[in-house]
């Protein structure tokens, strides 16, 4: 039997096949906890996390528009920026640096396996997905406003997209807006 890389994928795969998740586009991220455990309530574990994001955003060069650790997972807006990284390289770097962190105080696993996305395809979407993120902790009954949530924050802005573009022109399989 021959091997075809076509036919033969990772089967659970959430990945679009051939999608180039390098090109400065906007991703909406979701990792959650491993085993949905509420291991942010620990306010130690929750400030290491979003120190070791806001760390690798400075060395990667990657974007952040938003971010809000909830309880069992985290939700972001995060472009590649200029970090010539991949989603996945950058989601993959940030569970490592925070699990190594995690581990100051605990054991075992800190995030799933997996990490879910979608693509944030016109500013419609972008302002809906913000506003989503932004809201889930009031949503959750966690706060009654979301100014009372410590564990949100807006880091990046739409227009710093613009010079990320322009250093790529013309190489995108897809529109970004």
């Amino acid at each position: 039997m021959t091997f075809d890389k076509e036919t033969h994928t990772r089967r659970n795969s959430l990945r679009l096949r051939g999608f180039d998740y390098s090109w400065p586009r906007i991703y909406f991220v979701t990792i959650n906890a491993a085993n949905r455990r509420s291991i942010f309530n620990d306010s130690r574990v929750a400030l290491a996390t979003i120190d070791c994001l806001k760390q690798l955003r400075g060395t990667l060069g990657f974007t952040v528009y938003v971010f809000c650790l909830m309880p069992d997972h985290f939700h972001a807006l995060i472009g590649p920026g200029a970090s010539n990284q991949s989603l996945g390289q950058i989601c993959g770097s940030f569970k490592s640096i925070s699990t190594r962190r995690f581990w100051r105080w605990y054991d075992g696993k800190l995030w799933h396996r997996q990490f879910y996305d979608h693509i944030i395809r016109n500013r419609e979407d972008f302002d809906e997905t913000l506003a989503y993120i932004r809201m889930n902790p009031v949503r959750r009954g966690l706060v009654t406003r979301l100014e009372g949530w410590p564990y949100t924050e807006r880091l990046d802005y739409l227009h710093l997209l613009q010079a990320a573009m322009e250093a790529r022109a013309g190489t995108s399989p897809a529109p970004t807006e």
